[in-house]
This record gives structure tokens, sequence and C-alpha cells, in this order.
């Protein structure tokens, strides 16, 4: 007999999740809950959700609705064995919980207590952990503070961007991800009461994203790191904001924010340097720094910020 298994996710952390419970002969997604369609851009263009996208491409029945309550007569007929959250971006309401007989088993990336909350993966990089991994935790009314069925856990390369820890944290839950409902449905895992240090990681401001040239070049590389892809770190340039998306330490001493060097393009920290690698200017494509310096006429001794 296969788990009826309701699925909820909005962000594409949430999509190789999806697709392992679709593969899985065990597991039967009975209906997809996503985020609704909302404007973005500077065209106020309707964008989907990629769980959303995702669940039509796979012929799954999807569900958008502004607030849980609309879905709740849908969910009680339908009776799930267990739903799923990733990354579904809104709250889950005492009643909601309960609808399943196992509940509702979140996926939460990173190693919690630790990161609680809307942002753990861009903490994690930003206060230079060493190791991070995944949580799946039968959620409770709290923010992330459900017991916790397993813990994968993943060293972090030094070099990783938010994005790439992510796909990567998500590939792990995924893989993971069918086998542990089997077994939890049969009683084979105990949830168990979550220990440790607690922290909250919270949800990004635009204003954080902006880079203190006088932070030593190990702060300013992790903030690169941490905010790429979104929102993306920045500096200022000849009046416009430039964001930079990759970026190494460098050897060189100098002021903080001053351009040391033009090819490779080296900026000044508080201690140390950093070489820009990929950058935007505002209003612009992505390109390398190479490409910046030949097209905005960037000259030594020139200051960023």
């Amino acid at each position: 007999m296969k788990l009826k298994v309701v699925f909820l996710g909005t962000s594409i952390f949430a999509e190789p999740a999806l697709k392992s419970l679709c593969l899985s002969e065990n597991i039967d997604v009975v209906l997809v809950i996503s985020r609704p369609d909302r404007q973005s851009g500077r065209g106020r263009k309707i964008s989907r959700p990629p769980v959303a996208a995702l669940a039509g491409e796979l012929g799954l029945r999807l569900l958008q609705p502004e607030k849980l309550k609309d879905v709740k007569d849908i969910l009680l007929e339908i009776s799930p064995d267990v739903m799923v959250s990733a990354s579904y971006g809104g709250w889950l309401p005492k009643w909601f919980l309960g609808i399943a007989s196992k509940g509702v088993v979140n996926i939460h990336p990173s190693l919690l207590p630790k990161h609680r909350g809307a942002a753990p993966v861009i903490r994690t990089i930003l206060q230079g952990d060493k190791k991070t991994g995944v949580c799946f935790m039968v959620t409770d009314e709290g923010w992330d503070t459900g017991d916790i069925l397993k813990t994968i856990h993943r060293e972090i390369a030094g070099n990783e961007t938010a994005g790439e820890l992510e796909r990567n944290l998500a590939e792990d839950a995924a893989a993971a991800l069918s086998s542990l409902l089997v077994d939890y449905s049969q009683g084979l895992l105990i949830p168990v009461a979550q220990s440790g240090q607690e922290s909250y990681a919270e949800k990004v401001t635009t204003d954080e994203a902006v880079i203190n040239w006088s932070d030593s070049s190990t702060d300013v590389l992790r903030k690169i790191l941490a905010f790429n892809p979104v929102p993306g770190a920045r500096t200022v340039n000849q009046q416009k904001i430039l964001k930079i998306y990759s970026a190494e330490l460098s050897n060189l001493q100098g002021t903080p924010g001053k351009i040391l060097e033009i090819m490779p393009l080296v900026i000044g920290c508080g201690t140390g340097s950093v070489s820009l690698s990929i950058v935007q200017p505002q209003g612009k494509r992505r390109m390398s720094a190479e490409e910046f310096v030949r097209g905005y006429r960037l000259e030594k001794g020139a200051v960023l910020g």
C-alpha cells in the first residue's frame, strides 16, 4: 500500500524532494500545495513558483491557496498519511498539523536547533560555519522547533555560494526522503527532541548585502558568497550600484574600498583584499571583472563604496 503524501513547497530548494517522491514506488503524491503566482520584475509579469511549475510538468494535482483554510475540506477528503513541507514560505496552523495521521515532516537546511528561521543557508555562510546539514523535523506550533527524525551532515567547502550549498543540501534531502517517510510511517523512526545551542536565521534585508570595505577580506568574501544568488552583495561605483557575485582572497594590502590593481581587479579591505571575478553593474547583465574593467574605464586608486 503506497503512502498518500501531500507536498508543500515553493522555491527551487523543494524541487529535488518532490521529484524523488514521484519516482518512489512506495509514495503516492496525491496533492501539491504551493504559494500563489505573483507579479515580479520590472514588467510586473506573473511569475509561477518553481514547485508549482514542476507540479504542472509532472501532471500532479496542484493548489495555490492564499490561505490554507481555503483547502481544508479538500485535505480532509484526501486524508493523507503524511505531509511533507520544504521551503513553503507560509505558517502552518495547528489544525493543519493534525490532518495527516503522521503530521507534517519538514525539510530544514541547517543543523537544528542552530539557524532556525527563514535564511539558514545564508546565515551559515555569513557566520563562517565549517559544517551544516539537513534536518527532517516533525513540525509543531513553534518556529522550526519540532522533534527530529533524521539529520544529514555536510562539510562546507570554503568557496561555496549560498546557491550552491542550498542545491547540495536539497539533493542530500531528496536522496533520503522516500525511505525516511516509509520508516517513519512504520514506526521504525522515533522523533527526538532538539538539543544544543539555539539560534535564529532572520530573513535577509537588502541593506545587509552592502559591503563594508573596512571589514576583513575574509568577512567581505563571506558576504559575497552568502548573498549569491540573492540579493547580491553590493557596493557603489561611480554613483551606481555594483553587485559582486564571485571573488577570491588576495594578499595585497591597501586602503579599504580602493582599487589596488586593475588586472586582476583587486579591492582593498580592512585587512587584506579581494580579487573580483564576476560582477553586475546596475541595469546590466552579469559579466567578468575583465569585461567590467574594459567597459567602465576603471582607474587604479579609485574608491568603491
